[in-house]
């Protein structure tokens, strides 16, 4: 499990933003929020965000968790979709035809 994409977060993200994004995916996902009928999915989701920020949340443990992810090429696969992927894409739109 990728902590970081739980949280969907880059690797490189300050603490800050961390916990901004926990605290929103928490509001979001929370089960006593969610259709009574969902409750199963959204406890087992707040389950793997609580996981995942315990680790993310504590700058040891997201040392000895980031050692675990091997040496760091400057962005993650996720990061190299959310810059090139979509932003590409919209810059590959909204540039002029190439003659």
């Amino acid at each position: 499990m990728d902590h970081y994409r739980t949280l969907q977060v880059s690797r490189h993200a300050e603490p800050e933003v961390i916990d901004k994004a926990y605290r929103a995916l928490s509001l979001k996902n929370h089960p006593d929020v969610t259709v009574s009928g969902k409750r199963d999915a959204a406890t087992i989701r707040m389950q793997r965000i609580n996981r995942a920020y315990a680790v993310l949340g504590d700058p040891v443990a997201r040392r000895r968790y980031d050692a675990t992810l091997g040496p760091d090429s400057g962005q993650s696969a996720w990061d190299t979709f959310m810059c090139k992927g979509l932003i590409g894409m919209f810059l590959e739109k909204a540039a002029p035809p190439r003659s």
